[in-house]
């Protein structure tokens, strides 16, 4: 169940969410929404009065288009702007230093889609206040950048992902998360009751929550998670699981 902080964050977006389709204008458009929020949209919009899009077609962040039937949005409706950072690939950048320059300069996350890491290249969905700032940097880091915001996405972009295989009594949460942190079940069990778990986008508290092959979870400050597979039981009983960490 979320915290109040989070309640209250849901009932604030479901609220301008109705307030959108009591306007009913012929497109409106939402800051940038993660999947979990989208989850909530979703339910409070009819499927043929809405559409999501963040950049590109697996984005995992986007903006929720309210329209009326008759205005289906196409893909440049929507107010994305995707800025290429190059630098030298001898560096290495991270999502999260992307993120952290962003945030420096006040950028709040709502403007901020997907960051897509690569060598030598991100490219990072924004809008609104996010794009100029974004034009304005030099740095990310300590590392020079050149940016661009005329670079389309790059489709041959593809997520890097370690691989992490172990054995695993049950597809338990907190046992699944050992695994995949090289934790003890104690200090697993903890992050789970501080807060610091999504699972499939939402909130989870419960240690004893069953996963199941294509579940996504995430631990802040650890990282993003898949269960890619569970093997049927072995001569002990046990489960052979492969988890897969997005780098």
């Amino acid at each position: 169940m979320p915290n109040e902080k989070q309640q209250e964050a849901d009932r604030i977006l479901l609220a301008h969410i109705q307030d959108l389709l009591r306007k009913n204008a012929w497109q409106s458009f939402t800051s940038f929404l993660d999947m979990r929020q989208y989850a909530l949209a979703k339910a409070a919009v009819p499927e043929s009065r809405r559409h999501f899009f963040g950049g590109y077609p697996e984005a995992e962040r986007g903006i929720l288009c309210i329209h009326d039937e008759m205005a289906v949005p196409e893909e440049e409706d929507f107010p994305i702007t995707c800025l290429t950072f190059t630098f030298r690939q001898t560096d290495t950048l991270t999502h999260r230093d992307m993120l952290g320059s962003l945030m420096a300069q006040q950028i709040q996350r709502n403007l901020i889609g997907d960051i897509l890491v690569s060598p030598g290249k991100i490219q990072c969905f924004v809008t609104g206040a996010a794009a100029a700032v974004g034009k304005s940097l030099t740095k990310i880091g300590r590392i020079g950048v050149k940016v661009t915001d005329t670079l389309p996405f790059d489709p041959a972009y593809h997520q890097e992902k370690k691989e992490i295989c172990g054995t695993v009594a049950s597809p338990r949460l907190d046992a699944v998360l050992k695994l995949a942190l090289n934790l003890r079940r104690k200090a697993c069990t903890e992050l789970i009751a501080r807060q610091l778990v999504m699972l499939n986008y939402q909130e989870v508290r419960e240690n004893s929550r069953l996963l199941k092959p294509g579940d996504i979870f995430s631990v802040r400050g650890y990282g993003k998670f898949c269960l890619k597979s569970i093997s049927m039981p072995t001569r002990k009983n046990r489960l052979h699981i492969v988890i897969e960490k997005y780098l």
